[in-house]
């Protein structure tokens, strides 16, 4: 069986981080945390301690390097076979029912979009998935469905992922012929043929999913996420990002 761990890269996101240690605890054969601030700085808000507080102590490195660079790392010093690259607010969930979604509307051209999610399935397993499909020895990445979430019912979401498409290739084998390109909008990159790695495309109903909450953390944190954000356009002009 392949090992598998999380790669999380972090910066002053407590809020967010304990609940996607508290999810992982149980599925993951390793977890690996990076504190990922501008200039090198560390986290101010607690984010330390709350991994200490899991056993977990963090690497210390710096996002000037960009998103390339950082998740390069994150997937050769996950310490397994395998990592799912993760953000704070993000989750994986081992275990979901299957769901549905019908609408058009799409934040923030609507800023309450209109979108009814409906339960086709109960409990699958999608983490079982996952390991039984990274066992097979070709195989270098799993591609995943992100879904955008206003808050934790997954009863309100951002878009309809079944007509808007937000592929995330996350799950990747480690090898030091992978690796991710750009400092922005990274790109994963094998070494051996200079195109993507040869991935699992995955099933547009039964996942696997990337589950996003920035928006439930976005109303949260009042200025956090929009402080990040334009911490990244000055990362992509190829200025220095401000701690």
């Amino acid at each position: 069986m392949s090992s598998i761990a999380l790669s999380i890269g972090v910066y002053n996101d407590a809020m967010a981080l304990r609940g996607l240690l508290e999810t992982a605890q149980r599925f993951y054969d390793n977890i690996f945390v990076a504190n990922c601030g501008p200039g090198g700085n560390v986290s101010t808000d607690g984010t330390i301690e709350l991994c200490e507080q899991f056993g977990i102590k963090p690497a210390l490195w710096n996002m000037d390097d960009g998103f390339g660079a950082i998740r390069t790392r994150l997937l050769h010093d996950c310490g397994c076979e395998w990592a799912i690259i993760s953000d704070a607010d993000e989750r994986i969930y081992p275990e979901l029912p299957v769901l549905r979604c019908d609408g058009t509307d799409r934040y923030p051209a609507q800023p309450f979009p209109n979108l009814k999610v409906t339960k086709q399935a109960d409990i699958i397993s999608q983490g079982a998935h996952i390991k039984n499909q990274i066992n097979n020895p070709k195989l270098m990445a799993m591609r995943f469905t992100r879904r955008h979430w206003f808050d934790f019912s997954m009863t309100r979401p951002a878009e309809n992922w079944e007509t808007i498409y937000d592929h995330q290739l996350r799950c990747v084998r480690n090898t030091k012929h992978i690796h991710y390109e750009r400092k922005m909008h990274e790109l994963l990159v094998d070494d051996r043929t200079g195109k993507t790695p040869f991935f699992l495309e995955q099933d547009p109903i039964g996942g696997p999913f990337i589950d996003h909450f920035h928006l439930f953390f976005r109303k949260a944190q009042p200025g956090h996420k929009e402080a990040n954000e334009q911490n990244y356009a000055r990362l992509e002009r190829g200025e220095a990002m401000i701690p």
